[in-house]
């Protein structure tokens, strides 16, 4: 941009140069024809145009020495030659015609040739004319030649006088030309130099401009950043508090906003006393919708329990879901424990509608505890803690029920805590032991079988219930661990008896659904058999009637197997589950044990005797053996003759007797030393 702005004030220069050019030779031109056509002098035109001649072939050289040696930027252009030939013709000729006109004589014109040699010479002692120095230097050289050798040799007068006045004009009119395009180069050197700086300055401010405008423009870009990036964190900072304070399954508040909200409640309740309930509830038998519907039928589900959960509730309630099938509410404005009943109910009923996806339908209910602030407790904890211990309340009475907290359900709890942790170390206190309660034949009164009963006194409680223990065993796994011992000591214990006697007793151990299903359960028997080098004929299992009628299938191959070995297998407490007769045909079975409460009321009891006479028939239809449990009374006895039972168990005959009671009552070799 810069090279062509220079370029265009040269041409701006050059014109104005051929301009001032041409006016100054037309202004010449006409005086010199002015003098040429008034004086109708035939010497002056021979003269004039003898000297217009010798002045073209002059200014020639000339011009070609000024395109030698000026620069490029000081060189002329081709129009300026001519230019400047025919300035110099014009200035030559009048001065000639003027002097020859006006001073005839020679003398007179030597004269004006000194003076105008003295005023060039004197203007060229100024010290600031530079060229006017250079051209006097160029005159005394041109002139001071001819004038020796004019003066040596006497020349013609005219010749030498014409000579030294034509080189005299030359001389100054050259200076004068050169010395007026210096002073316009000079002039337009100084345009140019202001005209780059302008250029320069408005280039600095142009980019200055483009740099604020760049800046501009980078700052706009930044602030639509800025704002994008705090729109993107808002957005984030808002899914991160859905994600911690919101399930993203049901859209329901979370665990943590249950309690920030529960700990704003009571913050405030605490001032006005005013109370409030906590509703903590649990979908009942969900895990088996999940592992026989899928995980995705049981997540449309919670999802519509939570749907229900909402429009069974006022606005102004809180509802949470504080894990996998447990959701909370706090309900406000508690009008008694009558409304909230009513509520409670409400929730249950609506609970309790089927559920109906993908042309499935599914049946589930809730179960409900309530704690009431500041009746039942005034921190979180306490609150959370208590509706958790009425649910599961409700639950042990049937589930599809709510239940208020009671001060004794914490009791029970504790208790139950106690027991457990007390359990978890009574193996290594060496405070389980078995007992051993003899099987009596009805008619002949022999002893060939036993039934194993674990029990626990603890050193701080005392004798434990065996009711108590057990279920709290299975609730928290401990009962495959138990189970374990029992067998071992059981197993050991019989094999010395047998090898100590001449009878061969059979043992018969309780072993608990959940160690049946099992899948390495039969695995683990068999190994434990051939580590006690155990004849397995000596061994029966009982199981409960609900664990032998679980996954009945899976269970006939388990029994068949273990029969296969030689193990016997009885049903305990038969008659209070809800055995199938179909299945009972097809079920490998060895003994029904009859359950204690129907033989408690016999014989007087008519429901009594009919159920126990007709397990009995069915018994031996399908040629199962009969034990009578619990039986304690002479009249109890003969009936069960009567109706032909097998075998009896109970307090009539023997009590459940330790290992060295046993040995006693039947004469048996102590063993004391086994480990």
């Amino acid at each position: 941009m810069v090279q062509n702005e220079q370029l265009l004030i040269r041409k701006q220069a050059d014109y104005l140069y051929q301009f001032l050019n041409i006016s100054v030779i037309g202004f010449f031109l006409a005086i010199s024809l002015f003098i040429f056509l008034l004086w109708d002098i035939t010497a002056i035109r021979e003269s004039l145009i003898k000297w217009y001649f010798f002045n073209l072939f002059i200014l020639a050289l000339r011009s070609i020495s000024n395109v030698l040696y000026h620069s490029s930027f000081d060189r002329l252009q081709p129009a300026s030659w001519i230019y400047l030939f025919v300035l110099g013709s014009c200035l030559n000729g009048i001065l000639v015609a003027m002097l020859i006109f006006i001073v005839p004589e020679h003398n007179y014109l030597y004269f004006t040739y000194i003076l105008l040699f003295l005023g060039i010479m004197t203007i060229a002692t100024i010290p600031s004319l530079g060229i006017m120095r250079q051209a006097f230097f160029t005159y005394l050289v041109t002139i001071a030649i001819p004038v020796f050798i004019f003066y040596l040799n006497h020349f013609h007068e005219e010749l030498l006088v014409h000579l030294y006045g034509y080189l005299l004009i030359f001389a100054f009119s050259s200076v004068s030309v050169q010395r007026f395009n210096s002073s316009l180069l000079a002039a337009f050197k100084l345009e140019i130099t202001h005209q780059q700086l302008v250029t320069q300055l408005d280039n600095e401010t142009n980019t200055r401009i483009h740099t604020q405008d760049e800046l501009w423009k980078k700052t706009c870009e930044l602030d639509e950043l800025t704002t994008t990036m705090e729109n993107k964190v808002k957005e984030k900072t808002n899914e991160l508090e859905a994600l911690a304070f919101y399930d993203t399954l049901t859209q329901l508040p979370n665990r943590n906003s249950f309690y920030n909200y529960l700990s704003r409640t009571l913050t405030r309740n605490k001032l006005t006393r005013e109370p409030f309930a906590l509703f903590f509830i649990d979908l009942d038998e969900f895990k088996s919708v999940n592992d026989t519907l899928g995980h995705d039928f049981g997540d449309m589900l919670l999802v519509e329990a939570a749907s229900r959960l909402r429009t069974s509730t006022r606005v102004d309630d809180f509802i949470a879901r504080i894990s996998g099938d447990e959701f909370t509410i706090i309900v406000k404005h508690v009008d008694g424990k009558a409304h909230m009943a009513t509520i409670a109910q409400n929730i249950i009923n609506t609970i309790s509608q089927p559920y109906l996806f993908h042309e499935t339908r599914a049946f589930i209910s809730c179960s409900i505890g309530i704690a009431i602030f500041p009746d039942d407790g005034e921190n979180a904890n306490t609150l959370l803690k208590f509706s958790d211990l009425a649910m599961y309340q409700a639950k042990e009475n049937g589930k599809n029920a709510y239940n208020f907290y009671h001060y004794k359900l914490y009791e029970q709890k504790a208790k139950k805590f106690i027991l457990v942790n007390e359990l978890k170390t009574a193996l290594k206190k060496n405070e389980l032991y078995l007992v051993y309660q003899p099987q009596v034949h009805c008619h002949n009164e022999t002893i060939n079988s036993m039934e194993v009963l674990l029990r626990w006194r603890n050193k701080k409680i005392g004798l434990v219930p065996t009711d108590k223990f057990i279920p709290m065993a299975e609730e928290s796994n401990l009962i495959l661990e138990l189970e374990e011992f029992v067998l071992k000591t059981a197993l050991t214990q019989v094999k010395y008896w047998n090898q100590s006697s001449k009878q061969q007793y059979t043992v018969s151990i309780n072993i608990s659904g959940i160690h049946f299903q099992r899948r390495d359960f039969v695995q683990k028997l068999e190994k434990l058999l051939k580590q006690l080098d155990i004849d397995p004929n000596i061994l029966e299992i009982e199981l409960t009637e609900s664990a032998v009628m679980k996954n009945t299938r899976k269970n006939i191959d388990k029994l068949l197997y273990l029969q296969s070995l030689g193990i016997k297998v009885a049903v305990d407490d038969f008659g209070t589950g809800y055995s199938s007769m179909s299945y009972l045909k097809q079920l490998p079975i060895n003994t029904l044990k009859i359950d204690r409460s129907f033989i408690e009321g016999l014989p007087g009891n008519r429901e009594d005797k009919a159920i126990t006479q007709a397990i009995i028939v069915l018994a031996q239809q399908f040629n199962i053996n009969t034990i009578a449990e619990g039986v304690e009374t002479q009249q109890q006895l003969t009936f069960l003759k009567e109706i032909d039972c097998q075998m009896i168990q109970g307090y009539l005959y023997y009590k459940p007797l330790t290992a060295e009671e046993f040995e006693t009552e039947f004469n048996i070799p102590s063993s004391s030393q086994i480990a």
